[in-house]
């Protein structure tokens, strides 16, 4: 069995235990077909460049274009994304909440646009990313939100593997005053086994144990059940985008999914236009009669010269073949084009944002123009999922706060009135920013200084004592007496 294959194997069986537990231990049920299963391992192997159309055979490898797609559709979402939150104690907190995600967004979102969506969950202290296989769906609304949901998280240590299982629901209660009414449980359970035991023994994720057994565990409550919760304390982002592969999943699917058929189409003509250029090294094919002399007679003879047996007889000997390879690029180029601007279309792109340049040979995302109705619309559909999954992030990291963060207490609706995001224009180009807001300090329009704040980085005050410097000082009768 390949490498490749024993992987995918062993986290089949890992998810079909996953599955097992959750369904024996919660009585739940899980809302991932095989179908999805199936889906994440795919999706998850063509963004790691392992295609299932890749033949070594055939010299077709993989320019793991999917990857590409992923990151530059983020770079896009979250350009210059910033997030602002006002107001006490509770905002602060939640602000270091939000650059902590800040910082790693574009990743985030790009492995989330290249496989099945993502999970943003609060632990009390930051927030916890976990992918897809990772965590299962219990229970969804009309629209497909999910409201239920079993996480799974793993740490070795020596010779264990500890397997964590959060469940996340709302449940139907009678209150204090004796109303039915819905509170919000949490419950934990741990579990052990010997570390490689999984690639042996199928039969169970491991033994259960107390949480306390692992120190990053330690300070969770096995269960707890909170009043006044009105969202999970979780929120998934996906590509907003229909799932056609399971029309009744709530999870979501990459950005290329319409694509993969071109996706295969271009690993293949690139895999082509890379091959012919390989075999394109100049060869002359001489006599092996002629190469055994030389080297009977210690002669040096150029790299490019070969031996070849051209059969019997003084006129066949003394023959010389010159090869000389078929170098296709232009056409090649022309495919390679087409493919990427159907693969443009079926991602929800403007026709021609990708593009293979022929003077450079450099495949790029062109710069994306105040025309490109049909990218601008897809970035914005995705930059309105990411703000609100951010929004709801926010909201559960406040509702931990209260069990973990000695803060005092915010409600919701005026943190969240204190809330702002903002987006970097798509469409913007910093050269012709930057020329236009030259032509400004020329014409006198801004002050020089706030053109060196935006483009050289400098500080406001740095600006203006560099330009205080520069100005020339008036020969005055005080300034020559200062001197003499």
């Amino acid at each position: 069995m390949k490498k490749v294959g024993l992987i995918t194997w062993i986290k089949a069986v890992w998810n079909r235990l996953f599955r097992k537990e959750i369904e024996e231990r919660f009585q739940a049920d899980i809302q991932l077909s095989s179908v999805m299963e199936s889906a994440i391992n795919k999706y998850y192997n063509i963004t790691a460049g392992k295609s299932p159309w890749l033949d070594p055979d055939d010299d077709i490898e993989s320019i793991n274009f999917a990857g590409y797609i992923n990151d530059v559709t983020a770079g896009l979402v979250t350009l210059d994304l910033g997030i602002d939150i006002s107001g006490g104690e509770r905002a602060e907190y939640l602000q270091k909440q939000a650059d902590y995600v800040l910082a790693v967004i574009t990743d985030k979102v790009s492995e989330a646009l290249g496989n099945c969506g993502i999970m943003f969950k609060p632990n009390g202290n930051d927030v916890d990313y976990i992918e897809p296989g990772n965590f299962a769906p219990t229970e969804t609304d009309s629209n497909g939100n999910i409201l239920g949901c079993v996480f799974q998280s793993q740490i070795d240590r020596g010779d264990w593997r500890y397997t964590r299982l959060e469940w996340h629901r709302f449940e139907n209660t009678t209150l204090e005053d004796d109303t039915e009414g819905k509170v919000y449980r949490i419950t934990n359970y741990a579990y052990k086994a010997r570390a490689g035991r999984m690639a042996t023994n199928q039969l169970s994720i491991g033994d259960p144990c107390k949480l306390t057994e692992v120190r990053e565990w330690a300070n969770i409550e096995p269960d707890i059940s909170l009043l006044n919760v009105e969202m999970p304390l979780f929120a998934y982002f996906k590509n907003p985008a229909p799932n056609r592969i399971d029309r009744t999943s709530p999870l979501g699917v990459p950005v290329w999914h319409n694509a993969l058929k071109e996706l295969k189409d271009l690993d293949i003509a690139w895999s082509r236009k890379s091959g012919e250029t390989e075999d394109s090294k100049h060869m002359t094919f001489l006599p092996q009669s002629a190469i055994r002399y030389a080297e009977q007679h210690n002669i040096k003879l150029p790299r490019f010269l070969k031996g070849v047996e051209m059969g019997v007889g003084v006129e066949k000997d003394n023959m010389v073949h010159e090869h000389v390879s078929t170098l296709l690029t232009e056409q090649r180029i022309k495919d390679i084009n087409s493919i990427l601007s159907m693969i443009s279309t079926k991602c929800g792109f403007s026709q021609g944002m990708f593009a293979l340049d022929e003077k450079t040979g450099m495949m790029t995302a062109t710069q994306v123009e105040a025309d490109d109705q049909e990218t601008i619309r897809t970035i914005k559909n995705i930059r309105d999922a990411l703000q609100d999954t951010i929004t709801q992030l926010l909201y559960g990291c406040n509702v931990m706060a209260d069990l973990y963060i000695n803060t005092p207490p915010e409600l919701w609706e005026t943190l969240k009135e204190g809330m702002s995001f903002s987006f970097g224009d798509i469409t913007y180009n910093y050269q012709e920013d930057m020329a236009n807001w030259w032509k400004y300090r020329i014409q006198g329009d801004v002050p020089p200084w706030m053109y060196y704040v935006k483009f050289e980085k400098m500080s406001e005050e740095e600006a203006k004592k560099m330009i205080e410097e520069a100005q020339p000082k008036e020969d005055t009768l005080f300034n020559k007496f200062k001197e003499e």
